[in-house]
């Protein structure tokens, strides 16, 4: 609660500074108050994610754009002049939004207190997947085997072309359920070895890990996003930390990202080239690893021409009128996306739902509070940014009252990476990729239940339930 109170404070005290350069500290100060709140939890979370992301877009983006001028997209794309009102503007309203994200994650774990109560407890009597069975990591080192030849056959035949084959405007999606069952098979190998440390674990471990990298650098030639490819690398690091100590805290969400931005910023300008031309080149070009250049690419990461251009299309989405407010259509549109476009003719071209003529057709985000303020205005946004915050908290809570486990690890990392990419992205998208990673875990974690129920009877075991423990207080 301080760190809301702080924050809330500061959005007060800078609304006099619109128009001024101080205003842009003062806000930058209020969304970092909240990254901050929820650092100072040591458990990361898909809200915790949220926020972190979005402080980056919305505070060190404005920081950049002040301190470098840098208003190319703003002029070149989108015609604003970017003044210090227009840009004061959308940066408190974007921290505004914000910050009723942060009330909505705070108020989450109070209101549904009882019902999180009950399912911890209900929780501690189920029965995890724990068999370090032979013949279940065998089964799953043959389904990462098995999944090899598939993508490199899509990365061989279609490549990138696979969004425009005839396979479908789904099909692009299936190498991600493949990965899913790579990051299952990864974490659960990894349980096995940290339940007795024998040697035989260990060995499997490693090859999961290596046909889990093949997989993965091969997925790259199929898909255009780099996020989508590197997702299961962060949910695999993020699960393995969470099994291993119990608890994930937010260095090993933050620190991998600001660290790696040199190489995140060098894959994106490569986006364009196959595995083996950056093979051929090496992954890290010799002018990305000089010093000098080194340095300045962790800075010029947040150009108007990289990934981090989120708040320059708020800022256009800030200062549109659209034709047409959707509403609540934009929430109730999410499940009804996978409906294929001939059985519904009206289904919204590339699931955009709201008027974005001020996008220009640019392929740009203004992220989901830009989203939600082309919905229906400032007032609408700042509700749907409060009912996310709840619902997205209330997500990691179910997870975090979960039986520790291999099923938890890896639905809390999904819930992690996945929440960052939230605060750029529409809701169905979202919502989906979630389900691409989380229904294989499911299935696959189900199976070894299965596989491991039957020993467990016939051997007359029987798993006593462990002590019920009170739900933390705070959220």
């Amino acid at each position: 609660m301080p760190f809301l109170l702080t924050s809330a404070f500061l959005l007060f005290i800078a609304y006099p500074m619109i128009g001024t350069t101080a205003v842009i500290w003062v806000l930058a100060a209020s969304q970092l108050v909240l990254l901050i709140g929820e650092i100072k939890r040591g458990q990361v979370t898909g809200a915790g994610g949220f926020i972190f992301l979005s402080f980056l877009f919305f505070s060190i983006r404005p920081i950049y754009l002040f301190l470098e001028k840098d208003h190319k997209l703003l002029l070149g794309s989108y015609l604003i002049r970017p003044t210090p009102e227009i840009l004061g503007n959308a940066m408190w309203w974007a921290s505004v939004g914000l910050f009723f994200f942060a009330l909505g994650v705070y108020a989450a774990p109070r209101i549904q207190r009882a019902w999180l109560q009950r399912h911890r407890a209900h929780s501690m009597r189920v029965k995890d997947a724990e068999s370090n069975s032979t013949n279940v990591i065998a089964g799953l080192l043959g389904l990462q085997l098995a999944s090899l030849p598939t993508i490199y056959l899509l990365a061989s035949r279609f490549g990138r072309g696979v969004y425009r084959s005839e396979l479908g405007a789904y099909f692009y999606d299936f190498p991600v359920l493949l990965q899913a069952l790579h990051v299952f098979a990864v974490v659960f190998i990894l349980h096995c070895w940290l339940r007795n440390r024998a040697l035989g674990p260990l060995i499997a471990l490693c090859i999961s890990g290596v046909l889990f990298l093949l997989f993965t650098w091969l997925m790259r030639d199929v898909t255009i996003f780099r996020g989508v490819w590197l997702t299961a690398i962060m949910i695999v690091g993020i699960a393995a930390m969470q099994l291993w100590s119990g608890r994930a805290g937010y260095a090993w969400l933050i620190l991998p990202i600001i660290l790696l931005q040199p190489l995140f910023q060098h894959l994106g300008s490569e986006r364009g080239k196959s595995n083996e031309e950056l093979a051929e080149e090496g992954v890290i070009s010799s002018d990305v690893v000089e010093d000098d250049s080194l340095a300045e690419s962790y800075w010029n990461f947040y150009r108007s021409n990289g990934d981090m251009n989120i708040f320059d299309t708020f800022v256009a989405a800030n200062e549109s009128e659209p034709k047409w407010h959707p509403y609540a259509w934009s929430w109730a549109y999410v499940p009804f996306h996978f409906i294929p476009r001939f059985l519904w003719a009206g289904k919204p071209k590339r699931g955009v739902t709201q008027d974005l003529s001020f996008l220009r057709g640019f392929p740009t985000s203004p992220g989901i509070a830009g989203f939600f303020l082309a919905d229906g205005g400032r007032a609408w946004m700042l509700l749907s940014m409060f009912v996310l915050g709840y619902l997205v908290s209330l997500a990691d809570w179910y997870v975090l009252t979960m039986r520790r486990g291999v099923l938890q690890s890896c639905i809390l990392a999904i819930l992690v990476v996945t929440g960052m990419y939230l605060s750029r992205v529409f809701l169905w998208q979202y919502f989906y990729q979630v389900l691409y990673y989380l229904i294989p875990i499911l299935v696959l974690n189900w199976w070894v239940s299965r596989m491991s129920a039957g020993p467990a009877r016939s051997r007359g075991r029987v798993q006593r339930p462990l002590p019920r423990t009170p739900l933390a207080a705070g959220g």
